[in-house]
């Protein structure tokens, strides 16, 4: 989701942002959901996730950093989508979304990652989480077992640096061909206990070899807000 600390303005720019689409209609089609669910998010009734509402954008072309925080003033018209292109590379940053779905319960397959996209992350954001542009990445995620720090269907931000868990934080986690967003701990007699934010699932405890052959490769610090 669009991360709560946005200024009093953000409405008013995201009812500007859909008035460059045709109809109510044809803005959801873009955004991937129903006419009912945009204006939801219209009337600030409810937050809208990253992915549709950079959709969004680049459908009107419109500066992203605009939208979120008034920085720039919108493109007026398609023509001046590459002068605007210039201002949000000043501004945003192209991170690469992966071909994998990360599960936030018991695992899903997932073969050899490989990008299949770029979204636009603001700038002093990743500079303010204190990671790196080469180490960004974005990933979607399943399950409900992380709610509520992790909304189903969340895309979630990686620092890839983080190749060793520590005991806090929430980790992108990698058994075989599963994918697993999950905290961790160590248990008894080296065992690595996976932990679910959400109080409705049990702790998961992995004995070795199975714990062994765990790889940590990722740390999860953006899901709609700083983690």
């Amino acid at each position: 989701m669009i991360d709560e600390e946005l200024d009093d303005g953000f409405k008013e720019r995201f009812i500007v942002l859909l008035s460059r689409f045709s109809t109510m209609r044809a803005a959801a089609e873009i955004a991937g959901v129903s006419a009912e669910q945009l204006a939801k998010w219209r009337e600030g009734k409810a937050k809208a996730p990253l992915r549709p509402i950079a959709n969004l954008c680049e459908a009107a072309a419109t500066s992203l950093d605009w939208l979120v925080f008034g920085r720039t003033a919108p493109a007026a018209t398609a023509v001046q989508a590459g002068q605007d292109a210039a201002e949000e590379r000043a501004g945003v940053t192209m991170i690469p979304l992966l071909d994998v779905i990360a599960s936030a319960g018991s695992g899903v397959e997932n073969a050899r990652p490989y990008e299949i996209s770029r979204l636009p992350f603001p700038t002093s954001w990743l500079r303010r989480l204190g990671v790196p542009e080469k180490y960004a990445r974005f990933l979607d995620s399943r399950g409900d077992s992380m709610e509520p720090t992790i909304a189903e269907g969340a895309i979630v931000l990686a620092d890839t640096r983080f190749q060793q868990a520590n005991v806090n934080g929430i980790y992108v986690l990698v058994d075989g061909n599963n994918v697993r967003i999950k905290r961790i701990a160590v248990g008894f007699q080296n065992s690595i206990v996976l932990i679910s934010d959400n109080e409705r699932y049990a702790s998961e405890t992995l004995a070795p070899p199975d714990a062994e052959a765990l790889r940590v490769v990722g740390k999860v610090v953006w899901a709609g807000g700083e983690l």
